[in-house]
């Protein structure tokens, strides 16, 4: 018989997607000058690629005014809004009437539900964090998460029936993310299978990369076909190490603005215009050996691109200006990417982390 695990749930993005099968979006296009508005599906409808802007619709209309000797019309001419309304209730045969709002519970049920189903699942827990959390008071070099999309229309209804369909089996806690409580309890199983694979008790159902963090083994719900896959301490720290480089676009976490030419060449990295992102990120740990071999390139690189001077620094909300060297910029960044392993504790300045590792700073 094969082993069995209790899985741990990253709820947050099931939440979401959830919630969005109860709801449709189109774009209200308004001209400028006239007031005309349209509504199309979706932007693509109206001008085709985003980047080109030439094709969809308004080719087509553009295509008559040529025809006719006219000028065409630009893209430039026209204001995109974003429209989002729920979906439409349906009548089953029985004349039963289906509403977004049992759509998208039912929608919830069948995801937790794909996991559970699985062979190697012989329980649960669904880790949520609720409430404000303190890395919105951490960062200072932009606002935390100022750029995600609003929540689903139905996101509570979902979130309320989650709450009270599965409340004996969620794991709750205030002031923290939903990854932190997934972070704490994967420490705990690493620590009690005394940091081998093959003693682990959970699996870590997650596809938020903020996870990967830590050594599990990690089910990931959106490539089932994966199975059971095992993270391991270097890769887990290769994982961080990546985040800490390239931020966290997501959550608008900065990270390193870029590589210096120096580390580009030793690396062998290819530069590009588009700052440093994830290929060059995972360029710079990828040979790395150890995890103390990982951090210290993190830590070359901050050092490169800062250096050890103190220099002036002003946050995103300018009350005052500080002085910063490369140090205090990877604190801040570590301190808004690594995730807790208890929730009650603060995870410290990068320092300590770093001289656990044996390396002096």
């Amino acid at each position: 018989m094969s082993k069995k695990y209790t899985a741990l749930i990253d709820v947050d993005t099931l939440i979401v997607h959830a919630a969005l099968a109860g709801q449709e979006t189109s774009v209200i296009v308004k001209h400028k000058k006239t007031g005309w508005t349209k509504e199309f599906k979706n932007q693509t409808e109206f001008f085709g690629s985003w980047q080109k802007k030439n094709g969809g619709w308004l080719a087509e209309i553009n295509a008559q005014k040529v025809e006719k000797g006219l000028e065409p019309v630009s893209p430039d001419d026209f204001e995109i809004e974003q429209k989002v309304s729920l979906i439409a209730d349906t009548v089953t045969d029985d004349s039963s009437v289906i509403t977004p709002e049992i759509v998208v519970k039912g929608r919830f049920k069948n995801k937790i539900e794909a996991v559970t189903s699985q062979p190697w699942c012989k329980d649960f827990k669904i880790c949520y964090g609720v409430g404000r959390n303190f890395r919105y008071d951490i960062a200072q070099t932009v606002p935390y998460k100022s750029s995600r999309p609003e929540k689903p229309i139905l996101f509570d209804v979902v979130r309320d029936y989650m709450l009270w369909k599965y409340k004996n089996h969620m794991l709750t806690a205030e002031g923290v993310e939903s990854d932190d409580i997934m972070g704490q309890e994967l420490h705990k199983s690493w620590m009690r299978a005394k940091r081998k694979h093959e003693n682990l008790d959970t699996v870590g159902v997650f596809i938020d990369k903020d996870i990967a963090q830590f050594p599990c083994i990690q089910y990931n719900f959106d490539k089932p076909e994966l199975g059971l896959v095992e993270i391991h301490p270097l890769e887990a720290a290769k994982n961080l190490a990546t985040q800490l480089l390239m931020g966290d676009t997501i959550d608008t976490i900065p990270g390193l603005p870029k590589l210096t030419d120096e580390l580009h060449a030793k690396y062998k990295l290819r530069k590009s215009g588009k700052g440093l992102g994830e290929k060059t990120a995972r360029g710079v740990v990828e040979s790395a050996s150890t995890p103390r071999e990982v951090f210290e390139r993190v830590v070359e690189a901050y050092r490169a691109y800062y250096g050890d001077e103190k220099k002036p620094f002003t946050p995103f909300f300018g009350e005052f200006c500080e002085l910063r060297n490369w140090l205090d910029h990877l604190n801040e960044q570590f301190r808004l990417l690594r995730m807790r392993t208890d929730i009650t504790k603060d995870v410290g300045h990068v320092r300590e982390f770093l001289n656990r590792l044996m390396i002096a700073v």
